[in-house]
């Protein structure tokens, strides 16, 4: 295979690949990259920049109802919590991971078998 086909393969299966999506799709364009230079001149994956959650998107995170987001807001779950221009609360997304860890930690500590002795005794 000569140098110029050698040249030419990372491009056609690009093409190949591109061309098996759906009409309208969104690519990105970190993959794009990642399949012509085989990840080697790719930006690295690092997460786009933080956005601060509202009481209606932990609602729906949560599957609880907004009143029980704003209580827990209030009582202090989420540190770093803030009222947008005093009205509306939002909660930053390092709040949030911490409270999610904080909630596996607490659920992780009992065993099941634990609890059924407890309440037989």
């Amino acid at each position: 295979m000569s140098s110029e086909n050698a040249a030419r393969q990372p491009t056609g299966d690009v093409r190949e690949r591109l061309r098996a999506l759906p009409p309208g799709s969104l690519v990105p364009v970190a993959w794009v990259l990642e399949l012509l230079g085989d990840g080697v001149d790719a930006p690295s994956r690092t997460p786009g920049p933080a956005v601060d959650l509202n009481v209606a998107d932990l609602a729906l995170l949560f599957k609880k109802r907004p009143s029980t987001v704003r209580a827990w807001i209030e009582r202090g779950d989420f540190p770093g919590s803030y009222k947008l221009n005093g009205k509306e609360w939002r909660v930053p997304a390092a709040a949030v991971e911490a409270f999610q860890k904080a909630q596996r930690a607490a659920t992780d500590d009992g065993d099941l078998s634990d609890w059924r002795r407890s309440r037989t005794s």
